[in-house]
């Protein structure tokens, strides 16, 4: 009994060994390949809810419509203690529908004086196709985007400032610098909502990041079929210089074993197109699923 005792505790040891080797050489893989690139590059990664690896995990990156992602949060919550259902509606009025912003709900609603629609169509548009309307409108539902602020504080999350709305922001592109994020709150932030959110709310939520229609060459690219992504995209606008203020993607990986683990990545100030720079966050989704998959 007590050899199998110290070969059991043997076998332990080794394994933790060996985790921790390939959480540090994932590391190191990300570090050398975020080095030299003519951008800033930010990633951050927790497995489990426990191991964090990250590379410049601490620093600010402007989150652009990954903070649709909270906003999202926030709307569930609102309806939960509300007692609103995502199949209830809201009077969306021509002033709510602005033209000159990303808006493809405004092929289905942008002749009209007012309709009513509901919460889930607008988190749909919201959500999977990043509309900036579909999002200002959630917010002057939920009491306006300080009580998204507030909710992602009382959920314990550092790190994330969601202060402007799309209209604020398309009035003055540099106000994209407030609503910002660090990777490692980003993470954080969406490793908690796929542990421990899992209300009927929550589920409609993941069932559309798990649809999400933009960025699908960035995290989503590189993983096989049988994984289940659930991601939020951001992209930034071009700098008078020419530069990409932003490419992100945050989100959720299932392995089909029953592992999973968060991930953000921002790339900021990029002076590469937006083909190459999504290719970047395609590499660095695989260089991660290429580790984990060893654990």
């Amino acid at each position: 009994m007590e050899k199998l005792i110290v070969a059991v505790l043997m076998a332990v040891a080794l394994m933790s060994c060996h985790k921790a080797s390939e959480y540090e050489a994932l590391e190191n893989e990300l570090q050398e390949f975020a080095e030299g690139k003519d951008a800033k590059i930010g990633v951050a990664v927790i497995v489990d809810g426990g191991h964090v690896v990250e590379v410049n995990g601490s620093d600010r990156f402007p989150m652009m419509s990954v903070y649709k992602f909270p906003i999202s949060m926030a709307v569930a919550e609102y309806c939960r203690a509300g007692a609103i259902k995502f199949a209830d509606s809201c009077l969306v009025t021509s002033e709510d529908l602005h033209h000159d912003t990303y808006s493809p709900m405004m092929e289905v609603y942008g002749d009209r004086d007012s309709v009513s629609i509901t919460f889930a169509e607008l988190l749909k548009y919201a959500l999977q196709q990043s509309d900036n309307n579909a999002s200002d409108i959630l917010l002057s539902q939920i009491d306006g985007i300080g009580m998204v602020d507030k909710y992602v504080e009382w959920l314990g999350i550092d790190g994330m400032d969601v202060v402007w709305t799309e209209d604020e922001l398309h009035k003055d592109n540099s106000r994209s610098l407030d609503n910002s994020s660090t990777p490692l709150a980003a993470a954080k932030l969406v490793d908690k909502f796929d542990r421990e959110f899992n209300d009927t709310h929550s589920l409609a939520l993941k069932q559309l990041l798990e649809t999400c229609v933009t960025g699908r060459a960035r995290l989503v690219k590189p993983l096989p079929d049988n994984v289940v992504v659930g991601h939020k995209t951001g992209t930034g606008f071009i700098t008078p210089d020419g530069r990409i203020m932003a490419v992100n993607d945050v989100g959720y990986v299932h392995l089909p074993d029953g592992r999973r683990y968060s991930i953000a990545v921002f790339i900021a100030d990029s002076g590469y197109d937006m083909k190459t720079t999504e290719g970047f966050v395609a590499d660095i989704s695989a260089i991660v699923y290429k580790h984990i998959n060893r654990l």
